[in-house]
This record gives C-alpha cells, structure tokens and sequence, in this order.
C-alpha cells in the first residue's frame, strides 16, 4: 500500500513538471514574431561555395550581358567573300556592311562605323559623357559594299571593296572617316576595274602606311596581281602576280595560343583577346563562354553556339564581336 502511494506520488510530479515545461515552450513560441524569423534567417550569412567547371575554374555571372546589336547582310558560308566586320588596329572603331534597309540583304549593303571611343560620344544637354554602349555611328549609301575592310593605322581611312552597279565591276573605295565616309576616292577607276573575262574581283589586303594600301584585283581564273595604291596620287603600282588569294586579305582567323589542355575546359573556335587577357569558347553542348586568364575565371554568353559563325576581338581586347547568319552582337568585357 505504501509502494503504491510512493509511485502516485513520483508520477504526480512528473507531471507537473512537464506541464511547467509545455507552459513555457509554447509562452516562447507566441512571443515569437514571423516577420522578426524570416528577417532573421534571411541575414544569417550562410557558406555557398561557387560553381565550378569540370578543370574547377570558378563559374561567374557575366558583369555585362545586354549586348549592342545590329543587323548585317547575309552571305553563303561556302562563297568567297571580303570580310563582313573589322576593327580597327588601334582604336575601338568597328565596321560592317549593314543591309541597306537595316532590315535583310544578300551580300551587299553600306559600310557601316561604329565608333566606340570616349572621344566619339557626344555629351548630353548637361555636358556628361554617357556610359555604357553608345557609339558613334557613320555610314555610306548607295555603294554596294561588299567588305573587306581596312582601317588605315591612324583609322582617318577605311578601305573596302564595292560593286560598282551601273557596270557590274567590281572595285575600292577608300573613305575618309573625317568625312563621315561622304569623300571616298575609287582605286579602279573607269575602265581600270575590268581585270579579266572571268570576273572583275578585288580585295583589300593591308595598310602600309597612313597613304598607302595594298590590294588584289584578279587577272584570270587563278590569278591576282598585287598592287600598292597612294591614296594621295590614286596611283596603282605592281608588286608581283599570285594565284588566286594567295595573300592574306579576307583572311580573319581565331587568335589561338599555346596552351596546356589539363588547365582548361574541352574548347571548340577559341579565340584569345589581343592580350591574350581573355578567350572565347563554345563547349559540348554549344554554350558560349569567356575565360579570364589572370584567375581562370569564367562567365557564359547568353549565346547559343551554334549560331555562332565569326568572333573578332577589339584591339584593346574590351569588346568582342560575334556574327551571326543576319547580326552581329557585340559584347563590352570588363
């Protein structure tokens, strides 16, 4: 009997003690404010280690995404063609040939200069320089530009070839950039642009100085000659005949390094900056990307890589542009 009143005993404070207990967890459970919880958890820092690549190079979010956009003209990747973009050597100054509606055009179009310098924006009604993408832009009309553009070294002249329509010839035009590409001289004047049965093709090969332009114009089936012209004097001199493109103009191949394979990722049309500061890559499964060499960092392009047909680096390696079948999209690195 006593057993039995110690055990009614023992429980009966049990008990009681765990019904204080309740009590107080569910008098600190009101107490508790929802919004104070979520702010709470919201502010307590929490470890979130970063995206790597399969060579562990960390997966940033790209500082610029919005691309400057414009429309170029299309061409038939197996046809020979000058070069549709070019930058100049020295400057962020970028042409292309643009439909002459800005909407479509096959092959040919105007030459186009965007001119993305500090020097070339145009301050506001307050005399502030506005940031990001706003260039300058200039362009030709009625010209029927065909590409293969050259800036001369000082970029005061654009050298490109064109068709001249009322003959079906082909030629170049060297404009003055100072003019807004009004003043041009053409190199093949008159009956100087018919060169052979065959065809009545030219291109730009390079600048040898700020007056003097070496170019190509066929003389046969599988002939070019070479010729220096002065823009001052519009005087063609012969250098030497080769087959046919065999010089570099309308060549604008990938810049690409040596470099060891176990430090990067699988890269298909890479494309290293003039620094060599960054390269362009698309991967397996046709992402596009840019790696920066200093940390091996890495940010994706909103671009699908199997679009891609063309990249071209700026001279100061802070702009890449990316050609597409009917635009380009260019990019500011930072």
């Amino acid at each position: 009997m006593k057993n039995k009143l110690f055990m009614l005993v023992v429980l009966s404070i049990i008990a009681g003690i765990a019904m204080a207990a309740c009590d107080t967890l569910l008098e600190s459970f009101q107490q508790t404010d929802s919004q104070s919880a979520t702010l709470t958890a919201m502010v307590t820092p929490t470890s979130v280690p970063p995206t790597l690549d399969l060579k562990g190079n960390e997966v940033l979010e790209m500082p610029t995404l919005e691309p400057y956009e414009v429309v170029c003209v299309s061409i038939l990747e197996d046809r020979i063609h000058g070069g549709l973009m070019e930058w100049a050597s020295d400057a962020p100054i970028f042409a292309y040939v643009a439909p002459a509606n800005r909407y479509w055009g096959w092959f040919s179009g105007d030459a186009v200069v965007l001119d993305f310098s500090d020097e070339a924006k145009v301050p506001d009604e307050f005399g502030n320089i506005p940031e990001g993408f706003s260039p300058r832009e200039i362009s030709t009309t009625d010209l029927h530009v065909f590409g293969d553009f050259g800036f001369s070294p000082d970029h005061s002249k654009l050298a490109f070839t064109a068709l001249r329509q009322s003959e079906k010839l082909y030629t170049i035009f060297v404009a003055d950039y100072n003019s807004d590409l009004k003043d041009f001289v053409d190199l093949f004047p008159d009956a100087q642009a018919e060169t052979d049965a065959f065809s009545s093709d030219k291109s730009v090969i390079e600048w040898v100085n700020n007056n003097v332009v070496r170019v190509a114009s066929s003389c046969g089936i599988d002939c070019e000659r070479i010729y220096s012209a002065d823009i001052r004097t519009g005087k063609l001199t012969f250098e030497e005949e080769v087959r046919k493109h065999g010089h570099n103009g309308r060549e604008q191949n990938n810049h690409v390094i040596e470099y060891d394979d176990r430090l990067y990722p699988v890269m298909n049309n890479a494309n290293w900056s003039p620094d060599n500061s960054f390269v362009f890559y698309t991967d397996a499964r046709y992402q596009t990307w840019i790696i920066r060499e200093s940390t091996k960092q890495q940010y994706q392009l909103p671009v699908d890589g199997r679009d891609v047909l063309q990249t071209l680096w700026s001279a100061d390696s802070r702009f890449i542009a990316i050609r597409f079948e009917d635009n380009i999209r260019i990019f500011e690195i930072q």
